[in-house]
């Protein structure tokens, strides 16, 4: 009896991780209905006259962005993993700050700050200097390079701070110069980390929507509104979104291929790199560079939100600034940020455990496992030579390559949605909102006489739904590595003592997953509360955040307006991060 029950219990792991993966993977699946039925006449004239320049725009940002991100990352991560100098203790984490400004708050600032009427664009008209085109393909690629320029830096500096140590020794030794062994080795063994971190910017240069709005580049992700907001043809809005899921599956094969060439060994005698102390000019020059990219990346543009904002004080009086619309922009953005973020985690622990429950239950079924196996009757023999259908089915499903595909499918599915922009996730979530409130509009019309409006389309739920679509991967990672720390001894001792499976949860493995919980809930949350291009598409009416706030304030040139929720984002970033980083000194 207590075979069988193990045996419906592995079904049932199964049915409900397929239903909930079915359930999260919806918006990405209704993208490949877009080419059902007839062209429209929007696809018609997008696919004739838009297309092209929406690639090109796409590509050139991409290959621009790639080569500033590198420029500004990888030289700081190097002196600040490698060399001593003044200030390097401070740069080590305050370059990583630009992070929390979302790269279209720091669109509008530099344009503001380089038009004609701001200071910059003062100073060199005074001084006959030519003027810089700052709302131009040149700068979108600045902008987007100071805004995402972290992702590389911090995983560049693991690799130069933990692992290429014993390398760069042994290339001294050998009468290497410093400059050779950077660019013939360090740079060959360090570049997955690069290319990990350059990739991750690709997916945020894709999702990107308000810079390239505010700065007129036609890339997919304008494309996509001007389909759904100028041209109102929702499926023309999907086939540009699936054409962008297209490079998107591209750029990760890529990844995945370079990765696969490439074969390291885990040496456990690796040292870190030894820090070189420079010289008075070096020194300068070092401080130097770093000031300059965490000024203009995160100092400049706050300092400018900051003298916006007093300004507004002054104008309209503090009361009057902070009036009851704030307040209320503040606690949209809160609320959504954290019931998203709490749905997540609940998401993310329940794929986890369901794959850790398949990956325990393909080790732990014998092969020689059949109906009624009573070693005590003397028929042990003969069952194994008559196993039912029933257990053959069962047996192959325990096999390893299945479980091992299995275990595999779940951690891509539940990571797909980061990968994709916010736009495609938005469009298809609106689709599959919409053919669910057609047929819900229907069913009660033809079997109730009830006429109801839209019932989940253009609601706070789809909006919930949709963040966790896109963001459920930043909370499956820290939650499945910790899973995999905690391992099976635990809770097996604890079954031993007579617990059942829930009663083992709850006393042993949740307070374990507590500290993963709570960053995979700051992550989230900091994620939801700067993203813009999704919550334009599915916000409800007359319903706005923060970060929908100050694009359109910036957006109608009310910049300075616009300064304040853009300080509040930062802060709402800021505040999570000093947490995790809190929460990391514990660990």
């Amino acid at each position: 009896m207590q075979k069988i029950k193990s045996v419906f219990s592995s079904y049932l792991s199964y049915f409900l991780v397929i239903l909930l993966l079915l359930v999260w993977s919806m918006p990405i699946l209704y993208l490949f209905t877009a080419f059902d039925g007839e062209t429209s006449t929007a696809w018609k004239h997008i696919s004739e006259n838009l297309l092209l320049d929406y690639t090109l725009g796409s590509l050139k940002m991409l290959f621009g962005v790639s080569l500033g991100v590198l420029f500004f990352g990888v030289p700081t991560a190097w002196l600040v993993s490698t060399t001593d100098f003044f200030g390097r203790k401070f740069f080590s984490w305050g370059l990583v700050l630009p992070l929390a400004i979302p790269a279209y708050i720091l669109a509008y600032t530099y344009a503001d700050i380089f038009s004609y009427t701001g200071g910059v664009g003062i100073f060199l008209r005074k001084n006959n200097l030519p003027s810089i085109p700052i709302m131009s393909d040149f700068g979108g690629v600045f902008i987007l390079a100071l805004a995402l320029y972290p992702y590389v830096y911090a995983v560049s500096k693991t690799a130069f701070s933990n692992q290429l140590g014993s390398v760069w020794e042994a290339s001294k030794m050998l009468g290497k110069s410093s400059f050779y062994t950077f660019f013939k080795i360090v740079l060959p063994l360090a570049r997955p980390f690069i290319f990990g971190g350059l990739l991750l910017v690709m997916m945020e240069v894709l999702n990107e929507y308000g810079t390239f709005k505010y700065y007129g580049i036609q890339t997919f992700t304008t494309g996509i509104f001007s389909a759904w907001a100028k041209f109102g043809d929702v499926k023309a809005a999907l086939r540009l979104a699936l054409c962008l899921l297209g490079v998107i599956i591209f750029l990760v094969i890529l990844e995945k291929n370079q990765r696969g060439r490439m074969a390291f060994s885990d040496d456990k005698n690796t040292a870190p790199m030894p820090r070189k102390k420079l010289s008075f000019l070096q020194q300068i020059f070092a401080f130097s560079f770093c000031s300059l990219v965490f000024c203009f990346a995160f100092g400049f543009p706050v300092l400018q939100l900051i003298l916006w904002t007093i300004k507004e004080f002054q104008d309209k009086g503090m009361n009057n600034v902070l009036n009851e619309e704030i307040y209320q922009l503040a606690s949209h953005t809160i609320t959504l940020a954290f019931l998203s973020a709490f749905v997540v985690v609940i998401v993310a622990i329940l794929l986890s455990l369901f794959q850790k429950r398949i990956s325990n239950l393909s080790k732990n079924y014998p092969s020689n496992l059949v109906i009624g196996g009573d070693t005590n009757n003397g028929r042990d023999k003969d069952s194994n030579n008559g196993k039912s259908n029933y257990y053959r089915l069962i047996h192959s499903i325990k096999k390893y390559p299945f479980s091992l595909f299995f275990q595999k499918s779940i951690s891509r599915i539940a990571t797909m949605g980061y990968a994709v922009p916010g736009a495609v996730i938005a469009v298809g979530v609106l689709g599959v909102f919409l053919w669910i409130d057609k047929k819900l509009y229907s069913f009660l019309l033809d079997n109730f006489d009830i006429k109801i409006g839209l019932f989940v389309s253009g609601t706070v739920i789809s909006l919930i739904y949709a963040y966790s679509v896109r963001f459920l991967s930043v909370g499956f990672q820290p939650i499945e590595s910790q899973l995999i720390k905690i391992g099976n001894s635990l809770e097996s001792a604890s079954k031993m003592l007579g617990k059942n499976s829930t009663q083992t949860f709850f006393k042993i493995t949740f307070p374990l997953l507590r500290p993963a919980m709570l960053t995979a809930l700051l992550l989230v949350f900091v994620d939801v509360s700067k993203e813009l291009p999704l919550t334009l598409i599915l916000r409800p009416f007359n319903y706005d955040t923060l970060a929908t706030k100050a694009y359109e304030l910036a957006d109608q040139e009310f910049v300075a307006q616009s300064a304040l929720p853009a300080l509040l984002i930062i802060l709402i970033s800021l505040l999570p991060a000093i947490l995790l980083s809190r929460i990391g000194k514990k660990k």
